[in-house]
């Protein structure tokens, strides 16, 4: 069985986080079981851009805060690290660092906060699509992972938690090759699975203290539920994260495509702590899943489905020409014109979103039509 423990903690105050957390380790044995002297213990939270702490698009830094005071009590070396979105470069983690409220908890605690850049070439012979890759050299270099993650809501994957966070082990702008390669649902999960697997956390915490609702991962809106989830198994981790929110585990690709591999299996987990049902919310607003049916008799379904796909539209008000959106797209179909405005050749457009997701200024939203709005995922939840 694969034990998730979910305990709950009212707010960030520190106090109240540490508490919450030393009880989850307690079901687990005891951090002193699995923190050991000396251990250089890389501590990977969600950092996606440079967002503040109560706009919820990153992983809180009391959770981080906390998690760094246990690993130290434990005689552990923590190291703070993470590829946010964009370039992989030293002033960009300088500013999600000092943004995201990560720089003050490593001067309190004295924490290492990763600069160095270089990444490991490895074999991954448990991956079904990538069999080799390339991550973060202080990922590698630990002695163990503690991933951290966000509980929020995707605009292209629909979940993002704990096996999605560790896509931050690959570095900068890397990331977007993988979303030009793997660019529908299905291989992008696959891609994503296998980079979790090359990875492998000791620890998956889910921050879901104050969630995020609606058009995450960076523009939806904070939603508190109240409680951390933990679990040596991500996939077990993720699984109750979404019964929490009532999220039908199939709905996300991610966990659809584990099931199928063999990799996850919902009759293992065990969930102890506290009782799902106190902590659900009334509501939590999902973007939508494309429906993906196979087969000839869904033939005109996929046609629609493609015709019709969500797609990504700038807010020509709100935008203020930074140009990150041209950044981080992968099929550079994001572009500006003479006047320097903003626009989208949606030919070239793949709908996997990194523009609304990096966007700073939530100056891109994702449109749909009516018959898209039909085929919300709401609709068949």
């Amino acid at each position: 069985m694969m034990d998730v423990i979910i305990n709950t903690s009212e707010n960030y105050r520190l106090d109240r986080v540490v508490a919450c957390l030393e009880k989850i380790f307690d079901s687990m044995g005891g951090i002193e079981n699995i923190v050991k002297p000396g251990m250089r213990v890389a501590i990977k939270p969600n950092l996606l851009m440079a967002k503040k702490p109560e706009e919820g698009a990153t992983t809180h830094p009391s959770v981080v805060h906390a998690v760094i005071k246990l690993v130290q009590k434990a005689g552990g070396i923590a190291v703070i690290v993470e590829s946010p979105g964009g370039p992989y470069n030293i002033p960009l983690l300088r500013m999600v660092y000092a943004k995201t409220g990560i720089e003050q908890i490593a001067n309190e605690t004295g924490a290492e906060l990763n600069y160095d850049l270089r990444v490991e070439k490895i074999n991954n012979n448990e991956a079904e699509y990538l069999k080799s890759l390339k991550i973060l050299k202080p990922l590698h270099d630990a002695d163990l992972i503690i991933n951290l993650a966000k509980l929020k809501t995707h605009g292209f994957m629909v979940y993002t938690g704990a096996v999605k966070n560790m896509f931050g082990s690959i570095a900068g702008l890397e990331k977007s090759d993988y979303h030009l390669r793997m660019s529908n649902h299905e291989l992008f999960a696959n891609c994503l699975i296998d980079i979790f697997l090359a990875t492998k956390p000791r620890i998956n915490i889910i921050d879901g203290i104050i969630a995020m609702e609606g058009d995450g991962p960076s523009a939806g809106v904070p939603k508190y539920v109240g409680c951390l989830f933990a679990s040596t198994d991500a996939f077990a981790c993720d699984y109750a994260a979404l019964k929490a929110i009532g999220v039908d585990y199939r709905k996300v690709p991610v966990m659809k495509i584990a099931e199928d591999r063999g990799i996850f299996d919902k009759n293992k987990v065990n969930i102890i702590g506290v009782d799902l049902e106190s902590i659900k919310p009334d509501s939590f607003e999902v973007p939508a899943l494309e429906l993906q049916k196979t087969g000839s008799k869904f033939a005109f379904v996929r046609f629609i489905k493609n015709k019709f796909r969500p797609q990504p539209q700038i807010i020509q008000d709100k935008c203020i020409r930074c140009g990150k959106c041209i950044e981080v797209c992968p099929p550079k179909a994001v572009v500006k014109d003479k006047e320097k405005n903003i626009g989208i050749d949606y030919k070239k457009c793949i709908s996997c979103f990194c523009c609304h997701e990096f966007c700073p200024e939530k100056a891109i939203r994702i449109r749909k039509n009516t018959l898209r709005k039909f085929l919300e995922y709401n609709r068949f939840n």
